[in-house]
């Protein structure tokens, strides 16, 4: 089947990128490579900032805010205290390349995602220690009725997984984990609008 020119012509331009939308794709292209190294671990937040002021010279100063954004949707209640405190390190030195940057106040939404961390991970440890104590009976007992029976009971593993399997401990984490991700998310989004 022959096109008309203009039919043609149409379809060559929906298969075609603006300049803009070109620079654009090549700045997120640019952007990755030089994340990925932070991300994998061979990087630290001081190379980061060289490789994201390099980039930022010839993309532009919005590359700037990109790298921190991508980095701030990587904070996660779970991470350990090492990948928190590079990811802040980093998202803090990227923030000294702006002309006009807010140091002190992202510094102190990022101090508080990491009292929030420790928080939750204290308020659970302490909630599976009440558990723990709880059960520790009941599995005592279950002990000694089978052992009683001639049977041999690991108390051990019978008390980790009754504890993970209870109603009222997943229950619990589910409400817990909810809580301190609905705090989680508010602090983030706090942080992407001062971005």
């Amino acid at each position: 089947m022959d096109l008309s020119p203009r039919a043609q012509e149409r379809l060559a331009r929906l298969g075609t990128l603006s300049e803009a939308e070109q620079r654009q794709i090549q700045r997120e292209r640019d952007l990755e490579v030089v994340l990925s190294p932070f991300f994998t671990g061979t990087a630290t937040a001081e190379d980061l900032w060289q490789k994201v002021k390099t980039l930022s010279g010839s993309a532009g100063p919005e590359v700037i805010r990109q790298a921190q954004e991508k980095i701030a949707a990587t904070f996660r209640l779970q991470m350990g205290n090492e990948d928190l405190e590079k990811r802040k390190s980093a998202l803090l030195a990227l923030e000294t390349l702006k002309k006009s940057g807010k140091y002190s106040a992202l510094e102190l939404l990022l101090g508080s995602i990491v009292s929030l961390r420790q928080r939750y991970n204290d308020v659970k440890q302490q909630a599976l220690e009440q558990v723990r104590q709880q059960m520790e009976g009941q599995v005592a007992a279950a002990a000694e009725q089978a052992r009683r029976q001639g049977v041999l009971m690991d108390t051990a593993s019978t008390l980790e997984a009754s504890l993970k399997s209870s109603p009222e401990w997943r229950d619990f984490i589910m409400r817990h984990d909810a809580a301190a991700q609905k705090t989680l998310d508010d602090y983030l989004s706090r942080i992407r609008a001062m971005l």
